[in-house]
């Protein structure tokens, strides 16, 4: 499935009106998608969660995993995005809402703790109140075993923000796995995983 022509001016729009919700004026290329989902391995019954799965990039490939048994919910906060999401991807289950929330999101569609949760929010762009917020109920939404990954573009790779948010996440997971940088995106991308949350 592939992009849709009004998706970067969407985006574009989006991102002028609110910087903190929508981290790029480009959807993500297909190898920052592999990377992002690059050597997982799940099992019938496991459950990912997808946090801002914006134009559906990394969705697209989720999606296979389906077929095994494995349970998915995207966690979308524009309203837009998360109708279009609902209709290029339909027999996907996704949710309207803040990934602040995903503990509780989690509860009410009866599924049980993540084994994996793939990110493509901003975090460049949002407050270290906000990143902490998100982490914490990541923490609480990962089971003890479960994988975070996320991203963020190299020109941001040094800001203030994304150092703190580096040492945030260092300090909340029991494991950091090698970091990949994928040149072929627009921006360039550094894709990191950690799992074993620490459990407070």
């Amino acid at each position: 499935m592939s992009h849709s022509w009004k998706d970067p001016f969407y985006l574009w729009s989006r991102f002028l009106l609110a910087p903190q919700a929508v981290g790029s004026v480009w959807p993500s290329s297909q190898y920052l998608a592999r990377a992002m989902i690059d050597a997982i391995c799940l099992k019938p019954g496991d459950v990912i969660v997808e946090y801002g799965p914006g134009t559906g990039p990394f969705t697209k490939l989720l999606e296979k995993y389906l077929a095994d048994g494995v349970e998915y919910i995207g966690i979308e906060y524009d309203q837009k995005l998360y109708k279009n999401l609902t209709t290029r991807f339909s027999g996907m289950r996704f949710h309207h809402g803040s990934a602040e929330d995903a503990p509780e999101i989690l509860k009410s569609y009866k599924l049980q703790g993540a084994s994996l949760i793939v990110s493509g929010l901003p975090f460049a762009n949002m407050s270290a109140a906000l990143q902490e917020r998100i982490l914490n109920a990541t923490q609480e939404a990962l089971l003890d075993h479960g994988m975070f990954r996320t991203f963020s573009y190299l020109f941001s790779s040094m800001s203030p923000r994304i150092t703190h948010f580096q040492k945030m996440l260092s300090s909340k997971f029991h494991e950091q796995h090698p970091s990949s940088t994928v040149m072929r995106n627009f921006p360039p991308a550094r894709v990191y995983s950690f799992s074993h949350p620490v459990k407070v």
